[in-house]
């Protein structure tokens, strides 16, 4: 499976690519701000766990402060 993310300004567009998706039987989802926000935070965390920056308690650690 592939995966691409697509970001941009104009609300029409982004619809219209969704629209597009689902006649292709591409699965495709609008992310809410917060699910933005979580994606990025797993993709931090597994970053700093592969670069040897940040471990894995660490990372549970801050977050249960």
């Amino acid at each position: 499976m592939e995966t691409i993310l697509l970001e941009g300004n104009s609300k029409k567009n982004i619809r219209l690519l969704l629209e597009i998706s689902k006649e292709l039987g591409i699965r495709a989802k609008k992310l809410s701000s917060i699910e933005k926000e979580d994606l990025a935070i797993a993709h931090s965390i597994e970053e700093g766990r592969k670069s040897g920056h940040s471990t894995k308690e660490k990372v549970l650690k801050a977050l249960s402060k």
